[in-house]
């Protein structure tokens, strides 16, 4: 062998163990390629998969080198940790394996570089290959608020009315705002509100122009619908109904093709419709009741003001001053220690048949009046009865003792307790008086 062929040979090995391809292992001797849900491309097209839809990620691994690798392993941040499972840790020399990875999808775009490795202890030395792989999560998802406020004769909204539908008379407006919620990432198409349990009219309620239907709703957006009702007092229930779709036809597990399903939301309320109240009847004033007037005397004897006409002590009845008092006649009073003065009754008859008692209408217990001397009743103008205290008196012959007890009693709820009193003394004085003159 020539030296200059000596030379190229010395050469040509330097830059094979240069380029690290001494016992066939170097660069590229480790390949990956990755499918999700059956799809190849997912870097460039990842595959739509509906949020809690599985997700099954296959990672191929190819050795072309001639050495075994140990300790193989995938490294994907776009799948849960711990969620890549191998048949092997070896993966032997000119062999493939694949491991997969199988977990629930959620929202968002999830496209990631992944890495597979192996490792050459003779060599000291570690295998490894990139590409790039993920999914597209699908979140379609609506929400529905409703809110109700009641205006007209009675109103509404609290919990206090009637117990259902045409409890009273009067007719309110409710009016229903129903606020429908994109809460997905992708638009909602021919987003339609309704309410079974108000049984709205056709076209109701009003989405902006479009009767009952929202057309395109973004995500993250919502638009408002308003329905009015005319009802009758009672307790209602709104329940109102939203649905609409995404239009993503997404991928399953095995790479089958899934149709957009149909989502919902609901919500409700119950409100109160109340009764309009009844109009205010005015009242007349009551007129001021009589306010009775207190007896009060003036000295022994006297009348009392504001008594009955014919009672005992009143102007112009029997026994008042200055009117002849018959022995035993209520007001004509005797007793043992009267002075010498007596009334002068010669011929009068008392009310028993009893002629006249001296000492008849002298102060019981024999003590005269302020400013009388002893012994000496005073006198009072002579005055005649009135008729009808005359008619009165002939009235209260025939009345008998427990008679005039009744009646007195009756009247006590008029003069008071002070005159009360004064009437139940009156009769015993009287009937102490006839005792004693019978005695005699």
């Amino acid at each position: 062998m020539s030296a200059g062929l000596l030379v190229a040979v010395l050469l040509a090995s330097a830059l094979l163990e240069g380029s690290g391809w001494a016992g066939g292992v170097g660069d590229g001797s480790l390949r990956l390629t990755v499918t999700v849900n059956g799809r190849a491309d997912s870097d460039r097209r990842p595959p739509g998969v509906r949020v809690g839809g599985w997700v099954v990620k296959r990672y191929r691994l190819l050795n072309l080198s001639e050495a075994d690798l140990h300790r193989v392993r995938v490294l994907d941040p776009g799948a849960p940790a711990g969620s890549v499972r191998c048949p092997a840790e070896l993966l032997p020399a000119a062999e493939e394996v694949e491991c997969v990875a199988r977990f629930r999808a959620v929202a968002g775009r999830h496209v990631h570089p992944v890495r597979a490795e192996g490792d050459v202890p003779s060599l000291r030395t570690r295998l490894t290959a990139t590409a790039r792989a993920g999914y597209a999560g699908v979140a379609g998802a609506l929400g529905l608020t409703e809110e109700v406020v009641v205006a007209g004769p009675g109103a509404g909204v609290g919990s206090d009315a009637g117990s259902g539908p045409g409890a009273g008379s009067g007719v309110s407006v409710a009016t229903v705002t129903y606020t429908v919620t994109n809460q997905g990432n992708l638009p909602l198409y021919a987003v339609r509100v309704e309410d079974p349990g108000l049984a709205l009219a056709p076209g109701s309620p009003d989405c902006g122009g479009q009767g009952g239907t929202v057309a395109v709703l973004a995500p993250d957006t919502s638009a408002l619908c308003r329905a009015t009702v005319r009802l009758r007092p009672g307790t209602y229930r709104s329940t109102g109904r939203a649905s609409g779709s995404d239009r993503a036809t997404t991928l399953g597990a095995g790479g089958e093709r899934v149709s957009a399903p149909v989502l919902t939301a609901g919500a409700s309320a119950v409100f109160v419709v109340r009764e309009a109240p009844a109009p205010r009847t005015p009242t007349a004033p009551r007129p001021p009741a009589p306010r009775a007037s207190a007896p009060s005397a003036s000295g022994a004897g006297g009348a009392a003001e504001g008594a009955v006409p014919g009672a005992p002590g009143a102007p112009g009845a029997l026994g008042a001053p200055g009117v002849p008092v018959a022995p035993g006649a209520p007001g004509a009073l005797s007793g043992a220690g009267a002075g010498a003065g007596t009334s002068t009754g010669a011929g009068a008859a008392g009310r028993f048949g009893s002629p006249v008692v001296p000492g008849a209408g002298a102060v019981p217990g024999g003590v005269p009046p302020e400013g009388v001397p002893p012994g000496a009743v005073p006198t009072a103008p002579p005055s005649v009865p009135s008729p009808p205290a005359l008619r009165r008196a002939d009235g209260l012959d025939d009345e008998g003792f427990f008679g005039r007890v009744r009646r007195r009693g009756r009247e006590a709820a008029e003069f008071g307790v002070a005159t009360m009193l004064l009437l139940l003394l009156i009769p015993a004085a009287v009937a102490a008086a006839l005792l004693g003159s019978r005695r005699k």
